[in-house]
């Protein structure tokens, strides 16, 4: 009973989180909302894999536990690179030739696998999946050398003094986001230390302690201004991790009060393919409103679009979800379990 419990609101923190994704990308979405969304989206998605991350990963070694974060990771990576490369490259050489950006460069970037400077113009957001491989790979290294938890937290801040360091004065960007994964993977640890807390920690006077993390979150926010972890720019540090982990803590006490709603479980469950292919479909599903007679100009000034842009990619990708899931099932490493 622990476990499905676990799983249903973890599903419903992933949707939670893929819809602020999506919202942070449309066109309409107001700096005051963008702040507050990039304050603890990408964190969350650390944190997520964290609770996920399995003891038993440790117990068969590193070899089994590269090799399957791969095939989890890295093939669903190149895999919808490719996709939106194509798509991209259709679309900008072939039928408008509107883009500066030479067609070897994303090629050049998927390799390279970081975000900013156009290296992935044609999906930004993917990014985050070798930077995730990279922090998965640290958190092992950290829970096969030492098992006392109090060491695993101490070395957990010195990877994020680490991170915070290199933000502020490198400005030469790793391949993979290394740089960004010492920060990525404070978030990856705290989630797996804490997995097994959560719900007792925050069972009792959960909505005391929501009113309390919310509005944490929002002072943070207000205070510390726009983050980007694609950019590894943090600003104050302090203010950084406490508008992240405020922000995570609010909706994962959220997503344990509403119970399993149908939607946000199908959207958890799918949540790696509706991530990595919802830049292209919302460049499709802005351009269909444009057939349909509402202007561009229109849908960036109102508010009401972006909401309406992340449901219509949403439901254009659903045919997708179910064609993968059942002839493409490969990409996700022979598994589509979203709690592994």
């Amino acid at each position: 009973m622990v476990k499905e419990a676990r799983i249903h609101w973890i599903d419903n923190l992933k949707a939670i989180g893929l819809i602020f994704i999506i919202l942070g990308h449309s066109l309409a979405y107001p700096k005051y909302l963008l702040n507050y969304t990039y304050s603890f989206h990408v964190p969350l998605f650390f944190f997520i894999g964290g609770i996920n991350f399995s003891e038993n990963n440790i117990k068969a070694g590193f070899k089994v536990f590269l090799a399957k974060m791969a095939k989890r990771l890295l093939i669903p990576y190149i895999f919808f690179n490719l996709i939106s490369y194509f798509f991209w490259f259709f679309r900008t050489k072939i039928i408008v030739e509107n883009s500066e950006t030479a067609f070897y460069k994303p090629l050049i970037g998927i390799i390279y696998g970081i975000g900013i400077e156009d290296w992935l113009i044609h999906n930004t957001p993917l990014w985050f999946l070798p930077c995730l491989f990279i922090c998965q790979i640290f958190l092992f290294i950290l829970l096969k050398t030492f098992r006392k938890s109090s060491v695993i937290l101490i070395m957990l801040i010195i990877s994020g003094l680490a991170g915070y360091l290199d933000s502020r004065f490198f400005n030469y960007r790793l391949p993979w986001g290394i740089d960004i994964a010492f920060t990525g993977t404070v978030f990856l640890g705290l989630g797996y230390l804490l997995k097994e807390r959560l719900e007792k920690m925050f069972n009792r006077k959960s909505l005391v302690f929501s009113i309390i993390f919310l509005s944490l979150n929002i002072i943070f926010v207000i205070l510390n201004g726009r983050i980007d972890m694609n950019y590894n720019r943090y600003n104050n540090i302090f203010l950084f991790y406490g508008a992240a982990f405020s922000g995570i803590f609010f909706w994962a006490i959220f997503s344990m009060k509403i119970g399993s709603p149908n939607i946000l479980k199908y959207i958890g469950e799918n949540s790696l393919l509706f991530f990595s292919m919802h830049i292209p479909i919302l460049f499709i599903v802005v351009q269909s409103l444009m057939i349909l007679g509402i202007p561009y100009t229109v849908q960036e000034k109102n508010l009401l679009f972006s909401f309406i842009h992340t449901a219509m990619t949403l439901l254009f990708l659903s045919p997708a979800v179910f064609f993968t899931n059942r002839y493409l099932n490969f990409i996700y490493g022979g598994g589509r379990s979203s709690n592994k």
